[in-house]
């Protein structure tokens, strides 16, 4: 792709939701950056870019004041563009509906339309010509001259969202008449962030299969689809050569990894691959699924080194009745004796799951059954969330008959179960010698404290020691690893002081 040089301009991306989110703003973030375009305040920018989520409704609630905020905005300034993506970004009908809602929206881009951005801020932030929907993949040759002049026409939002056209032109108006041939949908892969986080992402398996009835992701992210094993590696070691020392692979369901590539690699297959890095130190993974977790796949990743000690594996409740509902894809046995082989073949793994309370139709005796769930695994991290109805999926037609007040009863009651067990857990930790990634720093009653995590996941701080203040010491930074002697634990964190082995 050849990219016209464009007027360089301030922009800002929001994020909320999930890990999957963050990776993708990141991909958005150097993309601009290799624009030239500048990192500012919300206030500042040129282009704000909202990746929205939907799975639940706070987070949608927040997208939609900024958007009102934003409204504001550009009936004052003139040289702010506004784009949306995420998983509010939906069919055209949702679409259409936003652009209603909100015709100051400029651009509504899925992340597998991300290469429109360049020639998007070519129309638009250098106003030279009319707009509509503009696709990279079908700009026309240079030295094609039977290509027709379009007429400037007014301004409208430009749509980035259709995956395939084959011999068909879009109904959208176009700025550029696209060439004859089809459009598929592909992850921005060409990324060379100037520098990486110490801990990165990496998305690996984008989409969905599953149809949890509560979960609009497989309809804003549509089906699973991996890539390739060696665009993997190439994006690892870029990232690692920036500065990444920590990957952790992002996916729906991350064990379901190559079942869709022809040669069918595994993702143990791919961690094998990726532990031949060198300078990569750690590689975390997630979100998991049950069903997918061979013990193959488990015994090959414990036994690679740099492969991270904690396992993400969401059950959602404790009921049969609830799974059924949920469509989870599994009992709750299936759900126990997965948790049994992991423990066997993996000692030591930490875990963590998500949990909703407050489902369509869930008793007080459903409800229980989670709480005595929580008691029998005794899992590290606990993330719970009260259920909030999200149109368009199977259980948006059904009654949403827990009261909300009932739902932050039973969320509190969560919270307070999984404290006790996450307390009584993180005491084995005290007296012992842990490695941390340093990840963030900040300055405390005149000392520098750190923050970071250990192999199984756990949260610690630490000030910096003495002798990293020394004369000819370099200071301590995020990506550093540093050794401490946990003294203190709670529920969240452990705390303790950095030792010289």
């Amino acid at each position: 792709m050849t990219t016209i040089s464009i007027p360089r301009g301030k922009y800002h991306i929001w994020t909320v939701g999930c890990q999957m989110n963050q990776a993708d703003s990141q991909r958005i973030q150097t993309m601009l950056d290799e624009l030239g375009w500048e990192e500012a305040s919300m206030e500042q920018a040129n282009l704000v870019v909202l990746n929205t989520c939907s799975v639940r409704q706070a987070p949608e609630e927040k997208a939609h004041n900024l958007l009102a905020q934003l409204k504001r905005a550009k009936n004052e300034r003139s040289d702010l563009l506004v784009a949306l993506m995420g998983c509010m970004i939906g069919n055209q009908k949702t679409i259409d509906a936003l652009g209603k809602r909100y015709p100051h929206i400029d651009l509504f881009m899925k992340v597998e339309h991300a290469d429109i951005l360049p020639r998007f801020l070519e129309e638009r932030w250098t106003p030279i010509s009319g707009a509509g929907c503009l696709d990279i993949e079908f700009m026309p040759d240079a030295s094609d001259d039977t290509v027709e002049e379009i007429p400037v026409s007014p301004m409208v939002p430009t749509f980035a969202t259709s995956t395939n056209r084959a011999g068909k032109r879009t109904v959208l108006p176009m700025a550029i008449t696209p060439k004859p041939g089809e459009r598929v949908a592909h992850y921005p892969t060409k990324i060379e962030p100037a520098k990486a986080s110490p801990a990165a992402w990496l998305p690996i398996v984008l989409g969905c299969n599953k149809v949890c009835t509560y979960c609009i992701v497989p309809y804003r992210r549509g089906r699973e689809r991996s890539r390739p094993m060696d665009e993997l590696m190439i994006e690892a070691r870029s990232l690692v050569n920036k500065g990444a020392k920590e990957l952790t692979l992002l996916g729906q369901t991350v064990e379901a990894y190559g079942l869709d590539l022809p040669d069918q690699p595994d993702l143990a297959d791919l961690m094998t691959n990726l532990s031949e890095i060198e300078g990569l130190a750690r590689i975390r993974f997630m979100t998991s699924y049950p069903r997918h977790m061979t013990d193959s796949m488990i015994e090959r990743m414990a036994h690679l080194p740099k492969v991270c000690e904690h396992l993400n594996i969401p059950v959602q409740s404790g009921d049969d009745v609830m799974l059924k509902r949920m469509k989870r894809g599994y009992s709750l046995d299936e759900y126990i004796e997965r948790i049994e082989r992991v423990r066997a073949l993996w000692p030591n793994i930490t875990l963590s799951t998500d949990i909703i309370v407050g489902f369509c139709g869930e008793t007080e005796e459903e409800f229980q059954h989670t709480l005595d769930l929580l008691e029998k695994i005794r899992f590290d991290v606990v993330h719970v969330a009260a259920y909030s109805v999200r149109p368009g999926t199977v259980a948006a037609r059904w009654e949403d008959d827990v009261p909300l007040a009932e739902k932050k009863r039973r969320l509190h009651a969560v919270e307070e179960v999984q404290g006790k067990i996450a307390f009584e857990l993180n005491q084995s930790y005290v007296g012992k010698v842990e490695e941390v990634m340093v990840e963030d720093t900040n300055t405390t009653h005149g000392r520098k404290q750190l923050k970071g995590r250990n192999r199984a996941n756990k949260l610690v701080f630490c000030p910096e020691p003495d002798s990293a203040t020394s004369e000819g010491q370099r200071a301590i930074q995020p990506g550093d690893f540093v050794q401490v002697r946990i003294e203190r634990a709670t529920a969240w964190s452990l705390q303790g002081e950095a030792v010289v082995l």
